[in-house]
């Protein structure tokens, strides 16, 4: 598999700033990365748990330089991890570099070495470096520590998961900016009978929306009930 064809592995459409709903707890942090936080540290690392939209604010970094006409490569290593080290080599040329899922090569030596002289080349290069895990950098378990070290060379940053009742509201602002608006009483249906993890929510949000396209119909509790009918995360 050519490098090429690694770059742009699990991006998704749609993962712009514009699209990330704000909480006050990630208000600091998204201000940081849409004012470019190279201007100030040469490296950024951001954490948290699976659902905070670590992925999403990486991605959209990536689009924000795309959108200068800027080079960008992003790794998700879950997945890229499969190819080899040999992914992450050859990066000169690129005005940002973003490895996303830090956790799943640590603990895997050859993988932890790769990332060590991949921090220092994009230190020594002038390139911004944007990490991401699950855990915090502090509290890695590396192998080499030189690679622990080299994380904390720039400030971290944790990504607050939503709360439900901001689940919610991020539920009723993606349908908003889709051009529809979701009523409160149909709010209030989603929020008794399904769960409020926003995972679930633009799933359903999603399933919703193209179904109203193709039926031509608005979205009530008798449509969320009939499209939603197969669905395992639906209460008794």
């Amino acid at each position: 598999m050519s490098q090429q064809l690694t770059l742009n592995v699990g991006m998704r459409d749609g993962h712009r700033f514009s699209s990330f709903f704000v909480t006050p707890e990630n208000a600091e942090l998204l201000g940081v990365l849409k004012r470019g936080f190279e201007q100030h540290f040469p490296q950024l690392f951001l954490w948290g748990d699976t659902l905070a939209g670590k992925s999403h604010l990486l991605q959209a970094c990536c689009e924000n330089y795309y959108q200068q006409g800027l080079r960008a490569a992003y790794f998700p290593l879950k997945t890229c991890s499969q190819y080899g080290i040999r992914v992450l080599l050859g990066l000169e040329d690129k005005h940002l570099v973003v490895i996303d899922e830090l956790d799943a090569i640590i603990g895997q030596r050859d993988w932890e070495i790769a990332l060590m002289h991949l921090i220092n080349a994009c230190r020594a290069n002038n390139q911004p470096l944007l990490l991401a895990s699950r855990t915090n950098p502090r509290e890695m378990q590396c192998l080499v520590p030189d690679l622990a070290s080299r994380l904390l060379w720039g400030p971290d940053y944790r990504v607050q998961v939503m709360r439900e009742e901001q689940c919610m509201q991020a539920m009723a602002w993606r349908a908003h900016q889709r051009g529809f608006e979701l009523p409160a009483h149909v709010m209030k249906y989603i929020e008794r009978h399904y769960p409020h993890d926003i995972e679930t929510l633009v799933t359903m949000l999603n399933r919703l929306d193209a179904a109203s396209l193709t039926k031509g119909r608005k979205i009530t509790r008798e449509f969320i009930r009939e499209v939603m009918q197969d669905s395992p995360a639906a209460s008794a």
